[in-house]
C-alpha cells in the first residue's frame, strides 16, 4: 500500500532514533554506526540542531500541500541518512525528496559511514549509473595521503623511522580524532599498530589559533568552506573558537581548486566534506581527510548554518 509523504517521513524519523542508547559517557546509535561524547560541547550544539530540524520539519510540512513538478528524488543506500548529516540536511533545504526505492529515484546515494565500504558493489550498473559515493571505497588516513601526493606532487605521508622532526601519529581509520605530536624518528618498536604517521602542518596563523578548512564536496564543486579556529592544543579535535562560512574563492587559488576536484575524482567521493591545512611556512595546502558522511559544524548560528546548507542543497540539486 502506497504511504503518504508525511507518513512516510514520520516513519523515518522514528527509525532514526531506534536503538540509540548511552554507554561510557557516549550516545552509541547503531544503524549509521556513530558514537557521540556526552559533553558540554555536545548539548551546546544541541539546542542549535534542534532549532535547525525544527525548521526543517516545517518546511517539508508545508510542502505536502504544493505540488513541484521537478521536484527530484534521492534514495539511500544501504543506510537511510539521519538528520544529523549534511546530506539529509541538503535534501531537505534543496527541496529533494526522499524515498525507499531506489529503482524509483533520480539518485542512489551510498550512505555507509564506513572507512572501508564495497557496498555499491551489489547495485547494477543502472543504479550505479545515477549513484553518489559508489566509487569511494577507501577513505583511510593512508588512502587518502597516497591519492593526494599522486594529485599534488608533494607527500603528506612520512616514514617515522627515518624523518626528522615533529609528526602526527593517528589512526588509519576514519572519525577518529585521536592525532597526537611525535617527535621523529622513532624506534620499530614504538611504532604503533593501526597508526599512520604525517607531517606536522603548522597552521597557527599569529601563533595562538589553529586553523582549518572544512570544505564540502558536490560532484566536484565546492559550494561552502568552514573556516574553523581551534587551541593549539585542540588543533585534532572537534571544538571550535570560532567558525566562518566562506567560499572557494576567498580561500582557494583557481589552481587549488582544480587539484581538490581532480583528488575528489580520484578518490571517488561524489558528496562529502575533505579536511584541508594550509601550511604557513609553505603556503601550499594539504588534504588530510575525506568523509563521505559528513555532519553540520553546529558551532555556527542558526542563521549562518541556514546559509551554508542552502548552498550545499542547491549543489546538490544541480548535480542530480
Amino acid at each position: 500500500m502506497a504511504q503518504f509523504p508525511a507518513l512516510a517521513a514520520f516513519s523515518r524519523s522514528i527509525g532514526y532514533v531506534s536503538g540509540l542508547r548511552i554507554k561510557d559517557k557516549q550516545l552509541v546509535v547503531p544503524q549509521p554506526r556513530v558514537r557521540v561524547s556526552l559533553d558540554r560541547s555536545f548539548f551546546k550544539s544541541l539546542s542549535s540542531a534542534l532549532q535547525l530540524y525544527t525548521y526543517l520539519v516545517g518546511v517539508g510540512v508545508s510542502r505536502i500541500f504544493k505540488r513541484n513538478r521537478d521536484r527530484r528524488s534521492i534514495a539511500f543506500y544501504p543506510h537511510n541518512a539521519p538528520p544529523w548529516y549534511n546530506v539529509w540536511l541538503a535534501t531537505q533545504v534543496g527541496d529533494i525528496e526522499i524515498v525507499s526505492d531506489i529503482d524509483k529515484a533520480d539518485t542512489v546515494f551510498v550512505f555507509e559511514d564506513e572507512t572501508f565500504s564495497r557496498t555499491a558493489r551489489q547495485l547494477s550498473a543502472e543504479q550505479r549509473s545515477r549513484a553518489f559515493n559508489d566509487r569511494a571505497e577507501d577513505i583511510s588516513k593512508s588512502h587518502v595521503a597516497r591519492v593526494f601526493e599522486h594529485v599534488f606532487g608533494y607527500s603528506l605521508a612520512v616514514d617515522p623511522l627515518t624523518y626528522e622532526g615533529p609528526a602526527v601519529c593517528k589512526s588509519d581509520a576514519n572519525g577518529t580524532h585521536d592525532g597526537k605530536i611525535v617527535q621523529c624518528p622513532i624506534s620499530r618498536g614504538e611504532i604503533e599498530e593501526g597508526a599512520v604517521y604525517q607531517r606536522l602542518i603548522e597552521t597557527a596563523v599569529d601563533g595562538q589559533r589553529s586553523e582549518d578548512l572544512r570544505t564540502n564536496v558536490v560532484k566536484g564543486a565546492l559550494p561552502v568552506v568552514f573556516h574553523k579556529f581551534k587551541t593549539l592544543e585542540g588543533r585534532f579535535g572537534t571544538s571550535y573558537l570560532r567558525t566562518d562560512v566562506r567560499s572557494a574563492n576567498d580561500v582557494y587559488s583557481k589552481e587549488e581548486q582544480h587539484q581538490i576536484g581532480a583528488f575528489c575524482r580520484e578518490m571517488g567521493l561524489d558528496f562529502g566534506c575533505i579536511d584541508v591545512l594550509r601550511d604557513v611556512s609553505d603556503g601550499r595546502i594539504y588534504i588530510v581527510d575525506v568523509n563521505k558522511t559528513c555532519m553540520p559544524v553546529l558551532s555556527l548560528s542558526f542563521k549562518e548554518q541556514l546559509k551554508a546548507l542552502r548552498l550545499m542543497g542547491g549543489a546538490l540539486r544541480a548535480a542530480m
